[in-house]
Formats: C-alpha cells, structure tokens, sequence
C-alpha cells in the first residue's frame, strides 16, 4: 500500500506530548535553578570552628577573609562565588580548586585546617 504525500503526518499525538514534556521539564529546572542560588551561604571553616558565614546571593562587592591561621590563607568572595584566592602552604590544591558557586561545593586548607562549604538548596542530584 502506498501513502499519498497527504496521508503522511509529520507529527502524532504522542510525539507532541513528549515534546511538551521535555519544554515543561526544562522550563521547570531553569525556574529553580534562579531562585535556590538566592539561598546560597558560604561557611568558612578553621579547625572545626565555623569563624565566618558569607550570603553569597548579596555580595555585591569584593570581600576579603583572612583567617586567623597558619599557614596564612586569603579567601575572596565576589560575584556570587567563593574561593580560596591564596595561601601559604607548599601544594596549594586549595588555591587550585577555584570558585564554589553551588550548594554542596568544598574547598579545603589541610595544612591551615580551613574548610568552605556552599550550602543552600542549589544542590545537585549526585553530591561527592
């Protein structure tokens, strides 16, 4: 039986459906992805003793941390981020880690016993 270019339908029902689907699904991750990174807070760490919190949703300028610790780590904060910016110690993998900017990132300071956590709802499905 031969169809007719008439008879051949580019789209069915089912094929709209899961389209609709997959929109909604995206529009629905965008929508909570904005508004948890407003709930974002940075807890600064030094030996177990939290020494500072940073609302990471309001920093609107630069903000320099540095802790009381040794060796000496310098931690910057603008832009929605959080990072260890330098620090004394010979590896530096904390300097290397970068920016946290999603609830769940860590970095931390073994030799300077510093830990940064971004907490908040923006977490993901699989946290390490």
């Amino acid at each position: 039986m031969l169809h007719t270019p008439m008879e051949i339908k580019l789209f069915r029902k089912g094929d709209i459906a899961v389209v609709a689907l997959i929109i909604v699904a995206a529009l629905v991750f965008a929508y909570t992805s904005i508004s948890n990174a407003d709930n974002l807070q940075a807890v600064i760490t030094v030996d177990g003793e939290i020494v500072e919190t940073v609302d990471l949703s309001s920093v609107k300028e630069k903000i320099v941390i540095t802790p009381d610790t040794q060796p000496k780590v310098v931690i910057v904060a603008e832009n929605g981020e959080i990072r260890f910016d330098s620090a004394e110690c010979d590896d530096k993998l904390c300097v290397n880690t970068g920016s946290l900017k999603k609830g769940g990132d860590t970095a931390v300071c073994l030799p300077a016993k510093t830990v940064i956590t971004v907490e908040g709802a923006d977490v993901d499905a699989v946290v390490y």
